[in-house]
């Protein structure tokens, strides 16, 4: 994610399409969110670290997932409010999804106190949902001018994990986090490669937003054409 903060405040180069993966597994915290109601033993447990991230929001854990990122300039790029930056990009994001076969549409919850822990445990207008269950979770943070997306596409089922990190007293919130999260692997019905996933968003990218994405070999060297976004990989 550090990658994440360095693009963002280097996005005059031009808009950028991210896409990576974590090792070790981790769980990132938003900007401002405590500890509690997380588990460290369930994360010595696993080998799991923790991090935060620069983006607000609550904890999302990196394990079976694949995690994207944008940095654009908002009113330029983007629309420039946050519900219209949000539900613009999540055009490509649908889009992608509807290439897998996947019908999904955004979330419509709203987050109220007490916060849960779990990112994953409420799906608001800024998340990807499948029949009510949510497969991708997102934040922005804002830079001047510029506006950093990234979230969490989960490939592959998380209950397990979601309800013995964020649920270590068991209870509600166990229930909360096996009933409404989904993963993409649950919806298609087969092990679904990072890559393909990847090939797909791109191509939805594309096509709902009227861009054209050229590829970089270097996460930090971008080939940027016409104002077009630039897609990229990288590991973390």
């Amino acid at each position: 994610m550090a990658i994440d903060e360095a693009l963002l405040k280097d996005v005059a180069a031009g808009p950028t399409l991210r896409f990576y993966q974590w090792s070790p597994p981790a769980v990132s915290l938003g900007y401002f969110q405590k500890t509690d109601g997380i588990s460290q033993a369930a994360l010595d447990k696993y080998g799991i670290a923790m991090v935060r991230r620069v983006t607000g929001g609550r904890a999302v854990l990196h394990w079976g997932d694949l995690t994207y990122s944008i940095v654009a300039r908002a009113g330029e790029d983007t629309p420039l409010g946050v519900e219209d930056s949000y539900r613009f990009l999540c055009r490509g994001i649908l889009a992608g999804l509807a290439l897998l076969g996947v019908d999904a549409t955004l979330g419509s919850e709203k987050a109220s106190a007490p916060f849960p822990a779990s990112c994953f445990a409420v799906s608001t207008g800024g998340d990807i949902t499948w029949h009510g269950k949510k497969i991708i979770g997102s934040a922005q943070k804002r830079e001047g001018g510029a506006l950093l997306q990234h979230g969490s596409i989960l490939l592959k089922s998380q209950a397990h994990l979601l309800a013995e990190i964020f649920s270590p007293a068991g209870g509600s919130q166990t229930e909360i986090l096996t009933q409404k999260v989904a993963c993409l692997e649950e919806i298609m019905g087969r092990p679904v490669s990072p890559d393909e996933v990847k090939k797909a968003l791109i191509k939805g990218f594309e096509q709902a937003l009227g861009i054209r994405l050229d590829s970089a070999i270097d996460t930090l060297q971008r080939t940027v054409m016409n104002k077009s976004m630039a897609a990229c990989d990288g590991q973390h």
